[in-house]
């Protein structure tokens, strides 16, 4: 594949000369050179501005960046004097990670912008007009991942600050695991009907380990609440009602499957439930809840298949 003067040549020229079967297809070509066209023609200003197009970009990354570097010392420091709290501590964990690698992706930007800037005094327009494409799109999920976080640690910011914020959105996480329950419930009543009870037996077993450990998960963080709230707002009394009250549904449905099991769903299913309950007693609270589903899946296909 050469490239030599196709700068000045029309786009149909240059698919000519680049795509090829072991290559990238015509419509690929087409799609690559549309930043470096002009009228129909590859040409040296559409291919320069293109460049200066893309750097511009990157630019916009590493003020983001920088601004989401303001932003986590900001709640780093706000967080100071609860930062031994395990809810506080957990978010700053993870905002730190956050920070780390899109740190990383824009200081790669300038590494990835060199190559075609390289380029500009060759003839490779089809690799120059492919690498302006890519850098310009990471440096877009740069800007998009730095602007999440900056308004993330605000959002921080704010949850520290007021502790009617802190309640409200904990009274809106304890509806969703009250949703989960109920739920679950209902799956616990459909298993004798089921065309493979066993199966849905095993599922709703394995769902309700899952939901055992949310429970606590959410208990622990209600209690963080309380540490937070000394000298401040009280928690509401409810809160704590509501926790209890989803802890002992949750015992029940553990309870109620335990007995509803025949012996020949444990045959086929004992060790799968058995197997998740063990990799659960590793977690502890705060949960990485992406681990969690990760562990899930894993288990339920084991289990089920696919």
């Amino acid at each position: 594949m050469r490239e030599d003067g196709l700068v000045g040549r029309s786009v149909e020229e240059v698919v000519a000369a680049v795509a090829d079967e072991d290559g990238p297809t015509p419509d690929r070509v087409r799609e690559a050179l549309d930043p470096v066209v002009e009228d129909g023609r590859v040409t040296r200003d559409a291919v320069e501005a293109a460049v200066t197009d893309t750097a511009m970009v990157v630019s916009t990354a590493e003020t983001r960046t920088e601004r989401a570097v303001h932003a986590f010392a900001d709640a780093r420091e706000a967080a100071a004097p609860v930062a031994d709290v395990d809810t506080v501590a957990a978010r700053l964990d993870g905002y730190a990670a956050r920070l780390d690698a899109v740190e990383e992706r824009s200081a790669n930007l300038t590494d990835d912008l060199a190559r075609p800037v390289g380029r500009l005094d060759g003839d490779e327009v089809y690799d120059l007009a492919v690498e302006v494409r890519e850098v310009a799109s990471h440096a877009q999920g740069v800007v998009r991942t730095a602007d999440d976080l900056a308004f993330d640690l605000d959002e921080f910011e704010s949850w520290l600050a007021n502790p009617s914020r802190r309640h409200d959105e904990f009274g809106g996480d304890a509806d969703l695991v009250a949703e989960s329950v109920a739920d679950l419930e209902a799956a616990a009543d459909a298993v004798p009907d089921a065309d493979d009870p066993a199966a849905e037996w095993a599922d709703a077993t394995m769902r309700v380990r899952v939901l055992d450990l949310v429970v606590r998960d959410l208990a622990a963080e209600l209690d963080d609440l309380h540490t937070l709230a000394d000298g401040d707002a009280t928690v509401p009394a409810d809160l704590d009602e509501r926790v209890a009250d989803l802890d002992e549904r949750t015992d029940a449905l553990a309870e109620r499957l335990s007995a509803a099991a025949e012996p020949s769903y444990r045959d086929r299913f004992g060790d799968d439930v058995a197997a998740l309950a063990e990799a659960l007693s590793a977690f502890e609270a705060p949960v990485d809840w992406a681990a969690v589903e990760a562990t899930l899946d894993d288990r339920r296909a084991a289990a089920f298949g696919g």
